[in-house]
């Protein structure tokens, strides 16, 4: 795998061009009922369930909770509803599909035994769905880094496919659980899908309003650059006119062109064009 790394005392970011890494963490509250861990032997409130994956040119590792892991040709991937349907919604979680983070080993690393049964070092931030078992209640919950893999994801480069043996295994496994034992899937699948979309598409929605409001900064501006032009026009009321046409976050961004601009010695109109489309 190509990459790029970025370090501080805490952890160590990598932009991996070459591989994808996405993931599924479906939380669900525990009402009116306890439970307790297995492990710890403590009262929980919550349970988790996850599907995790790590796409390196036509392989493909996934992880389920409760199951195990497995690597297979993406094509076989492709072929399981099951499968499919969570890979293509951890697509919709995942922002940067390319970044991936180690917890350093000096550093308090990753363990809450809740969801996982060992410690973990290789996170990705991913939106994670939460709520209780009454999908009407279900929502994302933004930026979150809870997704850990058991492997270090470097490894796949180098990993077998699963043999037919482990995967028939898997697949057993992978049959019992709720979801599909109980033949509540196509429901589930159906109602996650479309809450999530319509997630992104408010996400959307900011981004293209945010887009928007950079975009009628810097017509704004441009009419100021061309406003320099006029004879007399002086930097005061430059200023004034600016301070009623850009918004409070443009002002952050354009504050020193607006300078330039009202700057009796600056009247290269095309050059301060040019640094506003730039900025």
């Amino acid at each position: 795998m190509d990459f790029t790394v970025y370090s501080n005392s805490l952890y160590a970011y990598h932009t991996v061009a070459n591989a994808e890494f996405s993931g599924v963490l479906d939380k669900y509250q525990i009402n009116g009922m306890y439970a307790y861990n297995q492990t710890t032997m403590a009262t929980i409130s919550s349970i988790y369930d996850y599907h995790l994956f790590i796409k390196y040119e036509d392989k493909i590792y996934m992880e389920v909770n409760g199951v195990g892991e497995i690597v297979i040709p993406f094509a076989e991937l492709q072929k399981n509803k099951y499968w499919k349907h969570y890979y293509n919604l951890s697509l919709l979680l995942t922002t940067n599909k390319h970044s991936l983070i180690k917890d350093l080993e000096y550093n308090s690393n990753y363990y809450d035994p809740d969801i996982y049964e060992e410690i973990r070092f290789w996170s990705i931030n991913t939106d994670f769905i939460d709520g209780s078992y009454d999908l009407k209640t279900k929502k994302v919950v933004e930026n979150e880094s809870n997704c850990y893999y058991r492997i270090n994801p470097f490894n796949l480069v180098n990993m077998k496919y699963t043999s037919q043996k482990d995967l028939d295994i898997f697949m057993m496994r992978y049959a019992m659980r709720y979801e599909v034992r109980a033949n509540v899937f196509d429901e589930k699948s159906v109602y996650y899908y479309n809450f999530v979309i319509e997630y992104c598409a408010s996400l959307m929605e900011e981004e293209l309003d945010e887009l928007a409001s950079i975009f009628e900064d810097k017509k704004n501006l441009v009419i100021l650059a061309k406003l320099n032009d006029i004879e007399g026009m002086n930097g005061d009321v430059l200023r004034v006119i600016y301070s009623h046409l850009v918004s409070a976050e443009g002002d952050k961004i354009y504050k020193k062109i607006i300078d330039e601009i009202s700057c009796s010695k600056n009247k290269n109109r095309l050059n301060c064009i040019a640094q506003i489309i730039k900025a």
